[in-house]
Protein backbone atom coordinates (compact mmCIF):
# COMPACT_ATOMS: atom_id res chain seq x y z
CA UNK A 1 0.00 0.00 0.00
CA UNK A 2 2.77 2.44 0.64
CA UNK A 3 4.72 1.50 -2.40
CA UNK A 4 1.11 2.58 -4.17
CA UNK A 5 1.00 5.67 -2.40
CA UNK A 6 4.30 6.30 -3.74
CA UNK A 7 3.99 6.02 -7.09
CA UNK A 8 0.46 7.72 -7.16
CA UNK A 9 2.60 10.56 -5.83
CA UNK A 10 5.18 10.64 -8.75
CA UNK A 11 2.21 10.47 -11.34
CA UNK A 12 0.95 13.76 -9.40
CA UNK A 13 4.30 15.47 -9.68
CA UNK A 14 4.99 14.48 -12.75
CA UNK A 15 1.34 15.22 -14.57
CA UNK A 16 1.91 19.00 -12.64
CA UNK A 17 5.37 19.28 -14.46
CA UNK A 18 4.53 18.40 -17.59
CA UNK A 19 1.54 20.70 -17.67
CA UNK A 20 -1.67 17.86 -17.91
CA UNK A 21 -3.57 19.53 -14.77
CA UNK A 22 -4.83 22.44 -14.30
CA UNK A 23 -2.56 25.38 -12.80
CA UNK A 24 -2.55 29.06 -12.97
CA UNK A 25 -0.02 30.84 -15.06
CA UNK A 26 1.68 33.59 -14.11
CA UNK A 27 0.87 36.66 -16.25
CA UNK A 28 3.89 37.77 -18.46
CA UNK A 29 6.03 40.15 -17.42
CA UNK A 30 5.89 43.14 -19.64
CA UNK A 31 9.75 44.28 -20.68
CA UNK A 32 10.52 47.94 -20.79
CA UNK A 33 13.59 50.01 -21.78
CA UNK A 34 14.40 53.01 -22.86
CA UNK A 35 16.65 55.42 -24.92
CA UNK A 36 19.14 58.29 -24.48
CA UNK A 37 21.79 60.77 -26.01
CA UNK A 38 22.58 64.13 -27.31
CA UNK A 39 20.69 66.29 -30.24
CA UNK A 40 22.57 68.53 -31.88
CA UNK A 41 21.97 70.89 -34.72
CA UNK A 42 24.20 72.45 -37.49
CA UNK A 43 25.08 75.56 -36.57
CA UNK A 44 22.63 78.32 -38.38
CA UNK A 45 19.25 76.11 -38.30
CA UNK A 46 18.15 78.04 -35.21
CA UNK A 47 17.85 81.28 -37.93
CA UNK A 48 15.88 79.24 -40.19
CA UNK A 49 18.81 78.95 -42.91
CA UNK A 50 16.74 78.33 -46.49
CA UNK A 51 19.93 75.63 -47.14
CA UNK A 52 20.22 71.68 -46.31
CA UNK A 53 19.81 71.47 -41.87
CA UNK A 54 21.06 68.55 -40.64
CA UNK A 55 19.77 67.69 -36.97
CA UNK A 56 22.67 64.90 -35.33
CA UNK A 57 21.72 62.13 -32.80
CA UNK A 58 25.11 61.00 -31.23
CA UNK A 59 26.26 59.25 -27.76
CA UNK A 60 28.51 61.44 -26.62
CA UNK A 61 28.80 65.56 -26.39
CA UNK A 62 30.48 67.58 -29.00
CA UNK A 63 32.66 69.93 -28.99
CA UNK A 64 32.94 71.08 -32.39
CA UNK A 65 32.20 74.63 -33.44
CA UNK A 66 29.84 73.32 -36.06
CA UNK A 67 27.23 72.07 -34.14
CA UNK A 68 25.33 73.04 -31.10
CA UNK A 69 23.45 71.58 -28.47
CA UNK A 70 19.61 71.54 -28.76
CA UNK A 71 18.26 72.24 -25.29
CA UNK A 72 14.48 72.25 -24.57
CA UNK A 73 13.73 70.08 -27.43
CA UNK A 74 10.69 68.00 -26.89
CA UNK A 75 11.58 64.09 -27.02
CA UNK A 76 8.69 61.63 -28.03
CA UNK A 77 9.39 58.12 -28.23
CA UNK A 78 6.54 55.90 -29.74
CA UNK A 79 6.71 52.42 -29.95
CA UNK A 80 5.61 51.02 -33.75
CA UNK A 81 3.79 47.70 -32.64
CA UNK A 82 1.78 48.55 -28.90
CA UNK A 83 1.36 52.10 -30.03
CA UNK A 84 2.39 53.57 -26.22
CA UNK A 85 4.17 56.82 -26.03
CA UNK A 86 7.17 58.39 -23.90
CA UNK A 87 7.75 61.58 -23.23
CA UNK A 88 11.49 63.79 -22.44
CA UNK A 89 13.16 67.02 -23.03
CA UNK A 90 16.90 68.09 -23.92
CA UNK A 91 19.11 69.15 -21.17
CA UNK A 92 21.13 72.46 -22.06
CA UNK A 93 24.19 70.28 -23.41
CA UNK A 94 21.33 68.53 -25.73
CA UNK A 95 21.18 65.52 -23.60
CA UNK A 96 17.80 63.08 -23.54
CA UNK A 97 16.73 60.34 -21.37
CA UNK A 98 13.37 58.61 -21.60
CA UNK A 99 12.64 55.50 -19.48
CA UNK A 100 9.73 52.65 -18.96
CA UNK A 101 9.47 52.32 -22.45
CA UNK A 102 8.26 49.03 -24.52
CA UNK A 103 10.83 46.95 -26.15
CA UNK A 104 10.88 46.96 -29.85
CA UNK A 105 11.26 48.85 -32.93
CA UNK A 106 10.07 52.54 -32.06
CA UNK A 107 9.69 56.08 -33.85
CA UNK A 108 11.65 58.92 -31.72
CA UNK A 109 10.26 62.34 -32.61
CA UNK A 110 12.24 65.53 -32.04
CA UNK A 111 9.80 69.03 -31.58
CA UNK A 112 11.77 72.37 -31.15
CA UNK A 113 10.47 76.01 -32.00
CA UNK A 114 14.34 76.42 -34.02
CA UNK A 115 13.36 73.39 -36.14
CA UNK A 116 11.19 73.92 -39.17
CA UNK A 117 9.96 70.91 -39.09
CA UNK A 118 9.57 68.14 -36.31
CA UNK A 119 12.28 65.35 -36.40
CA UNK A 120 12.21 61.65 -36.70
CA UNK A 121 13.98 58.12 -36.67
CA UNK A 122 13.82 54.88 -35.34
CA UNK A 123 14.93 53.38 -32.54
CA UNK A 124 15.35 50.39 -31.18
CA UNK A 125 14.39 50.17 -27.62
CA UNK A 126 15.60 46.83 -25.80
CA UNK A 127 15.28 45.60 -22.27
CA UNK A 128 16.84 47.01 -19.41
CA UNK A 129 18.93 50.29 -18.72
CA UNK A 130 17.97 52.82 -21.81
CA UNK A 131 19.92 52.49 -25.26
CA UNK A 132 21.81 54.54 -26.35
CA UNK A 133 21.33 56.18 -30.02
CA UNK A 134 23.72 55.61 -32.11
CA UNK A 135 25.19 58.54 -34.44
CA UNK A 136 22.28 59.27 -37.31
CA UNK A 137 22.25 62.41 -39.48
CA UNK A 138 18.89 63.28 -40.02
CA UNK A 139 18.10 66.03 -43.00
CA UNK A 140 15.51 68.36 -41.95
CA UNK A 141 12.74 68.34 -44.83
CA UNK A 142 12.74 72.42 -46.31
CA UNK A 143 8.96 73.57 -46.17
CA UNK A 144 7.31 75.43 -48.74
CA UNK A 145 5.19 78.41 -47.56
CA UNK A 146 2.01 79.12 -49.60
CA UNK A 147 0.01 83.03 -48.74
CA UNK A 148 -2.93 83.56 -49.45
CA UNK A 149 -3.94 87.66 -49.04
CA UNK A 150 -7.55 88.43 -49.38
CA UNK A 151 -9.43 92.08 -48.83
CA UNK A 152 -12.55 93.02 -49.56
CA UNK A 153 -14.10 96.52 -49.20
CA UNK A 154 -16.51 97.19 -52.27
CA UNK A 155 -19.10 94.50 -52.10
CA UNK A 156 -21.48 93.70 -54.66
CA UNK A 157 -23.77 94.45 -51.93
CA UNK A 158 -22.55 97.70 -51.21
CA UNK A 159 -24.25 97.48 -47.36
CA UNK A 160 -21.85 95.30 -46.60
CA UNK A 161 -18.82 97.81 -47.85
CA UNK A 162 -16.55 99.48 -45.52
CA UNK A 163 -13.36 101.32 -46.27
CA UNK A 164 -9.96 100.17 -45.30
CA UNK A 165 -10.05 96.25 -45.81
CA UNK A 166 -7.68 96.61 -49.76
CA UNK A 167 -5.06 99.00 -47.86
CA UNK A 168 -5.02 95.80 -44.97
CA UNK A 169 -4.50 93.79 -47.75
CA UNK A 170 -1.88 95.76 -49.81
CA UNK A 171 0.61 96.03 -46.70
CA UNK A 172 0.02 92.28 -45.71
CA UNK A 173 0.93 91.26 -49.22
CA UNK A 174 3.59 93.48 -49.26
CA UNK A 175 5.24 92.13 -45.80
CA UNK A 176 3.81 89.03 -45.14
CA UNK A 177 4.57 87.55 -48.66
CA UNK A 178 6.85 90.19 -50.52
CA UNK A 179 9.35 91.10 -47.42
CA UNK A 180 9.47 87.44 -46.74
CA UNK A 181 12.48 85.62 -46.29
CA UNK A 182 10.90 82.10 -46.25
CA UNK A 183 10.84 80.27 -49.34
CA UNK A 184 7.27 80.10 -50.85
CA UNK A 185 4.75 81.51 -53.44
CA UNK A 186 1.60 83.61 -52.77
CA UNK A 187 -1.93 84.88 -54.35
CA UNK A 188 -3.32 88.68 -53.48
CA UNK A 189 -7.54 88.08 -54.10
CA UNK A 190 -8.74 91.82 -53.55
CA UNK A 191 -12.80 93.39 -53.95
CA UNK A 192 -14.07 91.35 -57.02
CA UNK A 193 -11.26 88.77 -57.62
CA UNK A 194 -11.95 87.42 -54.26
CA UNK A 195 -15.57 85.51 -54.81
CA UNK A 196 -16.50 82.50 -53.03
CA UNK A 197 -14.98 80.44 -55.46
CA UNK A 198 -12.11 82.00 -56.24
CA UNK A 199 -11.37 81.78 -53.06
CA UNK A 200 -11.52 77.71 -52.91
CA UNK A 201 -10.41 77.39 -55.87
CA UNK A 202 -6.60 79.08 -54.85
CA UNK A 203 -7.09 77.03 -51.56
CA UNK A 204 -7.53 73.74 -53.48
CA UNK A 205 -4.76 74.93 -55.80
CA UNK A 206 -2.33 75.41 -52.89
CA UNK A 207 -3.60 71.96 -51.27
CA UNK A 208 -2.97 69.91 -54.14
CA UNK A 209 0.56 71.63 -54.51
CA UNK A 210 1.89 70.78 -51.23
CA UNK A 211 4.02 67.98 -51.09
CA UNK A 212 5.44 67.64 -47.48
CA UNK A 213 3.69 68.21 -43.73
CA UNK A 214 6.45 70.83 -43.46
CA UNK A 215 4.79 73.05 -45.71
CA UNK A 216 2.79 75.84 -44.26
CA UNK A 217 -0.64 77.51 -45.61
CA UNK A 218 -1.12 81.24 -44.27
CA UNK A 219 -4.45 82.80 -45.38
CA UNK A 220 -5.07 86.31 -44.47
CA UNK A 221 -8.90 87.86 -44.68
CA UNK A 222 -10.18 91.29 -44.43
CA UNK A 223 -13.88 91.96 -44.68
CA UNK A 224 -16.81 91.62 -43.66
CA UNK A 225 -17.09 88.91 -41.23
CA UNK A 226 -20.53 87.88 -39.24
CA UNK A 227 -20.63 84.77 -36.10
CA UNK A 228 -19.09 81.64 -37.74
CA UNK A 229 -18.70 82.97 -41.08
CA UNK A 230 -16.53 85.16 -43.54
CA UNK A 231 -18.22 87.34 -46.40
CA UNK A 232 -16.81 86.55 -49.91
CA UNK A 233 -17.42 89.39 -52.38
CA UNK A 234 -20.81 88.09 -53.44
CA UNK A 235 -21.75 86.97 -50.21
CA UNK A 236 -25.22 88.93 -50.08
CA UNK A 237 -27.28 90.20 -47.21
CA UNK A 238 -26.31 91.34 -43.61
CA UNK A 239 -26.57 87.72 -42.41
CA UNK A 240 -25.46 84.44 -43.17
CA UNK A 241 -26.45 83.05 -46.88
CA UNK A 242 -25.41 80.45 -49.14
CA UNK A 243 -22.62 82.44 -50.23
CA UNK A 244 -21.24 82.99 -47.11
CA UNK A 245 -17.87 81.10 -45.84
CA UNK A 246 -18.48 79.03 -42.57
CA UNK A 247 -16.24 77.64 -40.07
CA UNK A 248 -17.27 74.41 -41.05
CA UNK A 249 -17.03 74.69 -44.59
CA UNK A 250 -13.72 76.58 -45.39
CA UNK A 251 -12.32 73.68 -42.74
CA UNK A 252 -13.60 71.27 -45.73
CA UNK A 253 -11.39 73.35 -48.23
CA UNK A 254 -8.29 73.20 -45.84
CA UNK A 255 -8.17 69.61 -44.07
CA UNK A 256 -6.35 67.64 -46.91
CA UNK A 257 -3.59 70.49 -46.70
CA UNK A 258 -0.30 68.27 -45.21
CA UNK A 259 1.42 70.31 -43.74
CA UNK A 260 0.49 73.41 -40.92
CA UNK A 261 -2.35 76.01 -41.54
CA UNK A 262 -2.20 79.43 -40.16
CA UNK A 263 -5.40 81.90 -40.62
CA UNK A 264 -5.24 85.22 -39.37
CA UNK A 265 -8.97 87.10 -39.66
CA UNK A 266 -8.78 90.64 -39.86
CA UNK A 267 -12.79 91.16 -39.40
CA UNK A 268 -15.71 91.66 -36.64
CA UNK A 269 -16.77 88.94 -34.43
CA UNK A 270 -13.97 86.83 -36.12
CA UNK A 271 -13.57 84.75 -32.65
CA UNK A 272 -16.20 82.97 -33.13
CA UNK A 273 -14.56 81.35 -36.53
CA UNK A 274 -12.56 79.16 -34.35
CA UNK A 275 -15.04 78.89 -31.04
CA UNK A 276 -15.91 75.50 -32.13
CA UNK A 277 -19.81 76.67 -31.93
CA UNK A 278 -22.35 75.95 -33.30
CA UNK A 279 -22.37 75.29 -36.67
CA UNK A 280 -20.44 71.98 -36.32
CA UNK A 281 -18.04 70.65 -33.55
CA UNK A 282 -14.83 71.78 -33.21
CA UNK A 283 -14.11 72.92 -37.10
CA UNK A 284 -11.38 75.39 -36.97
CA UNK A 285 -10.79 74.76 -33.38
CA UNK A 286 -8.82 71.22 -34.25
CA UNK A 287 -5.95 71.09 -33.52
CA UNK A 288 -4.63 71.10 -36.85
CA UNK A 289 -5.25 74.62 -37.34
CA UNK A 290 -3.94 78.28 -35.55
CA UNK A 291 -6.55 80.89 -35.95
CA UNK A 292 -5.55 84.48 -35.10
CA UNK A 293 -8.78 87.26 -35.45
CA UNK A 294 -9.00 90.74 -34.54
CA UNK A 295 -12.02 90.10 -32.51
CA UNK A 296 -13.13 88.47 -29.40
CA UNK A 297 -16.55 86.69 -30.09
CA UNK A 298 -19.17 90.00 -29.24
CA UNK A 299 -16.36 92.03 -30.67
CA UNK A 300 -16.53 94.51 -33.80
CA UNK A 301 -13.26 95.56 -35.89
CA UNK A 302 -12.43 99.22 -36.35
CA UNK A 303 -10.47 101.30 -38.77
CA UNK A 304 -9.04 104.56 -38.08
CA UNK A 305 -8.31 106.80 -40.68
CA UNK A 306 -4.78 107.75 -38.86
CA UNK A 307 -3.72 103.85 -39.33
CA UNK A 308 -5.43 103.84 -43.16
CA UNK A 309 -7.03 100.77 -41.80
CA UNK A 310 -7.82 98.48 -39.27
CA UNK A 311 -6.19 99.19 -35.78
CA UNK A 312 -5.65 95.07 -35.69
CA UNK A 313 -3.61 94.69 -39.11
CA UNK A 314 -1.70 97.61 -38.44
CA UNK A 315 -0.37 96.24 -35.45
CA UNK A 316 0.31 93.41 -37.10
CA UNK A 317 1.90 95.04 -40.02
CA UNK A 318 4.04 96.87 -37.67
CA UNK A 319 5.30 93.85 -35.47
CA UNK A 320 6.29 92.38 -38.80
CA UNK A 321 7.96 95.03 -40.70
CA UNK A 322 10.00 96.24 -37.52
CA UNK A 323 10.87 92.82 -36.37
CA UNK A 324 9.17 93.96 -33.33
CA UNK A 325 6.67 91.26 -32.87
CA UNK A 326 10.24 89.24 -32.44
CA UNK A 327 9.90 87.92 -29.02
CA UNK A 328 12.96 85.80 -28.56
CA UNK A 329 15.06 88.38 -31.05
CA UNK A 330 15.97 85.26 -33.86
CA UNK A 331 14.89 86.36 -36.94
CA UNK A 332 11.49 84.75 -37.37
CA UNK A 333 8.25 85.57 -36.05
CA UNK A 334 5.46 83.01 -35.36
CA UNK A 335 1.92 83.21 -35.00
CA UNK A 336 1.82 83.42 -31.20
CA UNK A 337 4.54 85.90 -31.25
CA UNK A 338 1.82 88.05 -33.51
CA UNK A 339 -1.06 87.88 -31.08
CA UNK A 340 1.37 88.65 -28.14
CA UNK A 341 2.68 92.00 -29.71
CA UNK A 342 -1.08 93.11 -31.13
CA UNK A 343 -2.77 92.21 -27.86
CA UNK A 344 -0.11 94.36 -26.03
CA UNK A 345 -0.92 97.14 -28.31
CA UNK A 346 -4.52 97.13 -29.06
CA UNK A 347 -4.46 97.21 -25.02
CA UNK A 348 -2.16 100.32 -24.64
CA UNK A 349 -4.14 102.00 -27.65
CA UNK A 350 -7.34 101.49 -26.67
CA UNK A 351 -6.71 102.40 -22.53
CA UNK A 352 -8.41 105.76 -22.90
CA UNK A 353 -10.92 104.64 -25.18
CA UNK A 354 -14.54 104.67 -25.34
CA UNK A 355 -15.32 101.20 -24.28
CA UNK A 356 -17.73 100.45 -27.28
CA UNK A 357 -15.23 100.64 -29.57
CA UNK A 358 -12.49 98.32 -27.95
CA UNK A 359 -11.32 94.75 -29.61
CA UNK A 360 -9.01 92.53 -28.94
CA UNK A 361 -6.90 89.72 -30.79
CA UNK A 362 -7.89 86.32 -30.03
CA UNK A 363 -5.88 83.11 -30.92
CA UNK A 364 -6.56 79.15 -31.40
CA UNK A 365 -3.21 77.78 -30.96
CA UNK A 366 -3.02 75.26 -33.13
CA UNK A 367 -0.02 72.97 -34.13
CA UNK A 368 1.60 75.86 -36.14
CA UNK A 369 1.36 78.56 -33.05
CA UNK A 370 4.86 78.31 -32.71
CA UNK A 371 6.00 77.94 -36.42
CA UNK A 372 7.72 80.59 -38.11
CA UNK A 373 5.38 82.26 -40.56
CA UNK A 374 7.92 85.68 -41.30
CA UNK A 375 11.49 85.83 -41.63
CA UNK A 376 13.26 89.14 -41.57
CA UNK A 377 17.01 88.30 -41.24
Amino acid sequence: MRRLYFFSALLVLAAILAGCIGVDPQPPVTQKGGVRGFVYIRQGLGELSAGEDDVLFTVEPLASGEWTALSGAKIEVKNVSTGKKGFGTTEYDGYYEVRNLDVGYSILTVSHRALRHDVQTEVYVYPGEPTWVEDIYVSEPVPHYYFLIIGIENYADSRKSFPGPINDAERMYETLYLGNLLPGEGRRLVDSQATKNAIKNQIQTYVSKAQSTADHLIIYFSGFSGADYLSPYDDTGLGLSKKSITDAELESWLRDFPGYVTIIIDGSYSETMADGNPLEPLALKKRKYTVLTGAQSNQQVQHYDLFQGSVFTYFLWQGLRNGWADDNYDGAITPYELYDYTHAEMLSFYRDKDPSVRHYPFIHRGNSENKPIFKYR
